[in-house]
């Protein structure tokens, strides 16, 4: 048996006792993160990622471990020093990731071996903590991905029901103020393994080594980078998940409860939620929706103690549009005076891949050839087109690779400056594309353009195979369920 295989069906059996035990706290389950084949697929796991090339403040990096120190020895000692409680996580390295607004993001880069930790208790943790989240919640979860949440949005302002208020929530600094007391109360709420739950602590309190060279400890907040912050966040945020599914359940299902509500004069409501960023779909008032924005904030305070951002939490009526994920999305009218809610990518996401393009074929890349340029820009058109197929994208995309084609072109002229159009055309154009050494300018306007179909509850995972078939049309898993895939989008969108 593979140790893939043998993880996985560790992790289907504590899945299935989870499901058919909601009360059970699971004990003894430190032993699987110390298995042989968990810290075995959590290193391919980690090694994988392009960040495993990054060190941490140990400055050990892959290619250390393989070539140098080994990675049987690595796992090895990792293992000794997890079973016999020696193991001190290290303080993760800050990193500052410029946002548009001018501001900065901090990242804190744990190190090599803390990462592969990190990976081994999230794949012990993940399938326990899967039975307990909510269909809402679309964030950095196996199986489900942005384009979920944007299809959910979409079915319900789309439905006669008139989902036609918006709360745009935005939580202040959430990743930086989430609160250790509360998750370590949530995380044991399922959890009583005290060696697991010391691992967690560790974690969360290992500190931070400034760029400066300071350091600061770790009073509140998960590290951005670390490999098992958006689980950590994600039980951490299933608090307001579960308020809104309380209440969606017992007083808004089925649906002539929610006939009977609007006919008392009561709002009906619907939280769809990514990671920190969640909008609340609202079939009523403006009033009605400002309550629900008060009662949220109360909520956030009084549970999770964090604070809803009044300045970036807004309430927009769905006809103005509001923008989610990077899609704009807007309810218009249609032929024949039918409303129609069109999912566009956004101005900003626009902004961003086109400033990505100019950056890539700037005046200081001119010393290298077109195919090394060529080989930097494709991803980012192929990866931005890939995620926004799901959408009314068709011009989009026609005038991203009408832009892409003129940088380029632009780009051949600044490093052949005496270059004739004729003498250009013969060496770099081959049916009206851009190309050297095989390699095309990618064109976004052919990727084919179609509707996601909201899947419901019902998405295929790797653990509830016995509940949904992979095999349907309608749930099967996709290329894009990674998080690497969806870490690599979002630069595009920030």
């Amino acid at each position: 048996m593979t140790a893939e295989r043998r993880v996985l069906d560790h992790q289907l059996k504590l899945h299935r006792w989870a499901r058919d035990e909601p009360d059970r706290r699971f004990d003894d389950v430190f032993n699987l993160i110390c298995d042989r084949a968990t810290l075995l697929v959590a290193w391919e796991r980690v090694s994988g990622n392009r960040g495993a090339r990054t060190a941490g403040v140990d400055g050990l990096t892959r290619y250390h471990v393989e070539e140098r120190h080994g990675l049987i020895p690595f796992l090895e000692e990792l293992r000794s020093s997890l079973k016999d409680g020696s193991f001190m996580a290290l303080p993760v390295k800050q990193a500052v990731i410029p946002k548009k607004n001018g501001k900065v993001r901090y990242l804190g880069i744990p190190t090599l071996r803390d990462r592969v930790a990190q990976m081994a208790l999230k794949l012990v943790l993940e399938p326990i903590f899967e039975v307990d989240f909510y269909p809402s919640s679309y964030g950095y979860r196996p199986g489900r991905r942005a384009q979920d949440a944007i299809a959910e949005i979409h079915h319900f302002t789309s439905k006669p029901s008139n989902y036609e208020w918006v709360i745009e929530g935005d939580i202040k600094a959430c990743f930086d103020n989430v609160d250790h007391h509360v998750l370590m109360d949530l995380v044991a709420e399922r959890v009583k393994d005290r060696k697991v739950l010391r691992l967690v602590s560790a974690f969360l309190r290992a500190g931070v080594v400034e760029l400066q060279g300071g350091f600061a400890e770790s009073l509140t907040g998960t590290p951005q980078g670390g490999v098992a912050s958006p689980l950590l966040a994600n039980i951490y945020l299933s608090a307001l998940d579960r308020y809104f599914s309380r209440i969606w359940d017992t007083e808004m299902t089925p649906a002539w409860r929610r006939q009977h509500r609007r006919r008392r004069g009561r709002p009906n409501f619907r939280l769809v939620r990514y990671a920190d960023d969640f909008v609340v779909l609202v079939h009523g008032t403006r009033e009605e929706a400002e309550a629900l924005k008060a009662e949220i904030g109360e909520l956030l305070a009084s549970r999770l103690k964090m604070t809803l951002s009044d300045e970036k939490t807004h309430i927009t009526h769905v006809d103005d549009g509001f923008v989610f994920l990077g899609f704009h999305i807007q309810r218009k009218l249609g032929g024949g005076g039918r409303r129609v809610v069109l999912t566009i990518p956004s101005k900003q996401a626009l902004a961003s891949v086109m400033h990505k393009i100019k950056k890539l074929t700037g005046r200081g890349t001119t010393s290298h050839s077109l195919e090394e340029v060529l080989r930097a820009v494709n991803p980012v058109l192929r990866g931005w087109a890939a995620y926004f197929r799901y959408g009314v994208s068709k011009r989009t995309f026609s005038y991203l690779g009408w832009y892409a084609w003129r940088r380029m072109n632009l780009w051949i002229r600044r490093k052949h400056p005496r270059m004739t159009w004729k003498q250009m055309r013969r060496r770099y154009f081959a049916a009206d594309s851009i190309t050297e050494g095989g390699i095309v300018l990618y064109n976004p306007a052919k990727m084919k353009v179609e509707r996601y179909r909201f899947r419901g509850a019902q998405i295929s995972t790797p653990y509830n195979i016995d509940e949904v078939d992979p095999r349907g049309a309608r749930f099967r898993r996709t290329s894009h369920d990674d998080v690497a895939f969806v870490g690599q989008v979002s630069e595009y969108l920030a």
